[in-house]
């Protein structure tokens, strides 16, 4: 992949194309006169598909052939780990990383820290303990 291809990529999936994932009937690269459907590297903002698999750039100018990718929802995937492996590999969390295993906002945690429910490290930044993040995590009411 040469230098040009990576730009054109990269503008392509910063505004909003992605890879296409879908079947591609064989008479699409028979319309398009492809010479190597292999090579073929498809990305769509549906319905505007292009191909980036040759020098050509082939954009067709019908979606007949493809077929129809429903799309996806991406959802942001903050931490890498659950509340409980967060809580038991870090002494001390953040409040954000607080409000994440408690399942509130930070200013919860904030305030849960003043009235004494959360046990807050004395030194700043604000940090308080995983300790008891943990035990207000095993709180729960039936």
């Amino acid at each position: 992949m040469n230098s040009t291809l990576c730009r054109t990529l990269r503008k392509m999936l910063a505004d909003g194309f992605d890879q296409y994932n879908g079947v591609i009937e064989q008479d699409v690269y028979e319309r398009l006169g492809c010479s190597n459907p292999a090579r073929a590297y498809w990305v769509c903002n549906w319905p505007i598909l292009h191909c980036l698999g040759c020098n050509e750039r082939c954009t067709p100018k019908s979606i007949e052939g493809f077929q129809i990718v429903l799309p996806t929802i991406k959802s942001e995937k903050k931490y890498d780990l659950s509340p409980y492996e967060m809580v038991s590999r870090k002494h001390l969390l953040r409040a954000d990383e607080a409000a994440f295993c408690l399942n509130v906002k930070p200013r919860t945690v904030y305030k849960m820290a003043e009235e004494g429910k959360l046990n807050r490290h004395i030194e700043l930044p604000f940090r308080v303990t995983a300790e008891s993040v943990r035990e207000q995590m095993e709180k729960v009411e039936i």
